[in-house]
């Protein structure tokens, strides 16, 4: 096997998917990856720029909700009206047809 080809294999087993990319980028928030998934992270990011959106979406995010942790501690529970139910019961079956 030559050079090129060895490091085009090494590289290939290194590469992330877009899943896994984005679950890499969610957990590195958390604690510090090992150096190969750090590695596969960087490669995948090079070439993907979806990858790269969710990674900055998800540093703002984190960002505000450090920001502002007031907003964040309860959840607001809302719910639909019965008439916007019945709306999307509506446009569901509607749409199964």
């Amino acid at each position: 096997m030559t050079f090129w080809n060895k490091l085009k294999s090494d590289c290939a087993q290194l590469l992330l998917t877009c899943r896994e990319a984005a679950r890499a980028q969610s957990e590195q928030l958390d604690h510090p990856l090992p150096r190969s998934t750090r590695i596969g992270l960087r490669l995948h990011l090079l070439i993907c720029k979806w990858c790269r959106r969710y990674g900055r979406q998800i540093e703002f995010l984190r960002h505000v909700a450090h920001e502002h942790p007031e907003k964040f501690t309860e959840a607001d529970v809302r719910k639909l009206s019965d008439d916007a139910r019945r709306r999307i019961k509506q446009q569901l079956n509607q749409e199964k047809n």
